[in-house]
């Protein structure tokens, strides 16, 4: 597990407890979004913060050797932490929730599209933090 968050944010990924992807497909959209989610749970929040600075910067620099520099984006998202970047029709939303990195990696999407699922996000991080099942 430490191998796999590792490679995927080029951080040492100390205290990881458990890590998860997930992608999907906007149905009923006139255009192409795809949006893929990776959350990644530690032990203690400082662990969470030290990966997801290091998942920001590593998409920050992935997205500048294919071309132009990834432009930050403003996201209203209520995170305790939250970096966000666009490059072209790509956006990066890396978030820390407590002790939860999660990651939106999306394409061929709005920004408002990304904001929502950004907010759905982080409130299921919350519920589920809090001992609700999201999907009740």
């Amino acid at each position: 597990m430490v191998k796999a968050c590792s490679e995927l944010t080029k951080s040492p990924c100390a205290g990881i407890q458990a890590i998860g992807k997930r992608d999907m497909e906007a149905r009923g959209s006139s255009d192409e979004a795809w949006v893929e989610f990776t959350l990644c749970t530690f032990a203690e929040a400082k662990d969470a913060s030290t990966t997801m600075q290091d998942l920001a910067e590593h998409k920050r620099k992935d997205n500048a050797e294919y071309g132009e520099p990834a432009k930050p984006v403003t996201v209203d998202a209520d995170a305790d932490e939250t970096r966000a970047m666009q490059d072209g029709d790509y956006f990066d939303v890396v978030m820390r929730i407590r002790a939860v990195v999660a990651h939106l990696h999306a394409s061929d999407a709005q920004l408002g599209n990304v904001e929502y699922a950004v907010k759905v996000q982080i409130a299921r991080v919350k519920s589920v933090s809090n001992g609700v099942k999201p999907d009740r």
